[in-house]
């Protein structure tokens, strides 16, 4: 998904920092002109992208989402806890034959180990750092 974006600052060498811009009913296309805009988000949304055009601070740019992370990051997100919520109750039932209030303890022992790997994926991303981002093109 593309979205435009304002470049902050240059934080190294072929990488910026970005603050996004929400995609709104009016664009924001009023360059500042609107003050008293309701529709303006309140807080400011940073990012590190990518910057293969020499973007610099000031400049209107389009980004676009880093390749790779974001299919597989929702999968471990999702749908691995319901996976192990789902196999922890059958686990309870079928191969412990425990009752129902303790399957659902095996259930929650489940769901909890279907977290862990968005855990550590979410700590592999803040080590990271890498841009999130890649700049497109300069608006306007």
């Amino acid at each position: 998904m593309v979205q435009n974006a304002i470049v902050k600052k240059i934080v190294g060498e072929g990488v910026a920092q970005v603050s996004l811009l929400r995609q709104m009913e009016c664009g924001l296309h009023c360059d500042g002109a609107c003050a008293g805009c309701g529709q303006k988000p309140k807080e400011e949304i940073l990012a590190l992208a990518a910057n293969p055009i020499g973007a610099g601070p000031g400049d209107h740019v389009e980004v676009e989402p880093a390749d790779g992370r974001n299919i597989s990051a929702s999968v471990i997100t999702f749908l691995l806890p319901c996976v192990g919520l789902g196999a922890g109750y059958v686990l309870g039932q079928t191969l412990f034959h425990l009752g129902e209030i303790a399957a659902l303890g095996t259930a929650f022992l489940g769901l909890a180990v279907g977290f862990f790997p968005a855990i550590l994926l979410n700590r592999a991303i803040l080590r990271s750092q890498g841009p999130e981002f890649h700049i497109l093109k300069r608006l306007g």
